[in-house]
């Protein structure tokens, strides 16, 4: 395997990694009693007390996250500190977002509400709270470090969109926790989807233009 197939395969974890987070919400928010996609964030399928759904929930969040550290170790393969100072720090805090999730999803579980505060509790309150503020850097140095390169004028655009998107949701979910509206979950779904989306996005673009020795091959046949 030669390193253009590893960062290759790296960069799929752009892809991957969201269809892992979605099949969780989707497959934990069926099984959970009296659960809804409105009032209930994702992070409810995992906290403390939820048997039924914790270990499934833990898995394909832990395989999301490892998903979505190796995009971010794809897109520092791609692009070297020297190549783009930019675009390497973005994938370096994606790495970091995604070691950060391998933690919130499996040993730093939420506490279940009114309960008793424990530390893993805190500490996922405590690393939430640093990938929601890292997001926004992130998508905006990966988005600006691409302008400079043609064919990704138009993804620029598409990053600030992104992040306009999920700042705006991101604030209303604080508004509605303060004021007892039970809209979080549904807030919290527009913010984290969208970026999830941009991911695949990313993800589906960088694979495109990442091109093996194979596929020169295959194309002077």
């Amino acid at each position: 395997m030669n390193s253009i197939d590893l960062k290759k395969i790296l960069l799929y974890g752009g892809i991957l990694g969201p269809i892992a987070y979605l099949l969780n919400d989707i497959i934990g928010g069926f099984l959970t009693p009296n659960y809804s996609y409105i009032v209930n964030t994702v992070s409810d399928l995992t906290k403390t007390g939820t048997h039924d759904t914790y270990l499934l929930g833990s898995i394909l969040l832990l395989v999301s996250a490892i998903m979505g550290t190796a995009f971010g170790i794809g897109i520092i393969s791609h692009y070297t500190y020297k190549h783009s100072k930019l675009i390497f720090l973005g994938g370096l805090f994606l790495t970091i977002i995604g070691i950060f999730n391998i933690f919130t999803g499996t040993i730093f579980p939420q506490d279940t509400i009114g309960g008793e505060v424990t530390f893993p509790g805190t500490m996922h309150l405590v690393l939430v709270g640093i990938v929601a503020i890292l997001l926004f850097p992130t998508l905006l140095m990966i988005g600006t470090g691409l302008y400079r390169e043609k064919q990704w004028k138009s993804f620029r655009l598409y990053t600030f969109i992104s992040v306009l998107i999920m700042f705006i949701f991101g604030g209303l979910s604080a508004i509605v926790i303060m004021n007892g509206i039970e809209l979080m979950g549904l807030f919290e779904r527009i913010s984290v989807y969208t970026f999830q989306i941009w991911s695949v996005v990313l993800a589906y673009i960088l694979i495109r233009e990442t091109k093996s020795p194979s596929d020169d091959l295959h194309m002077t046949r």
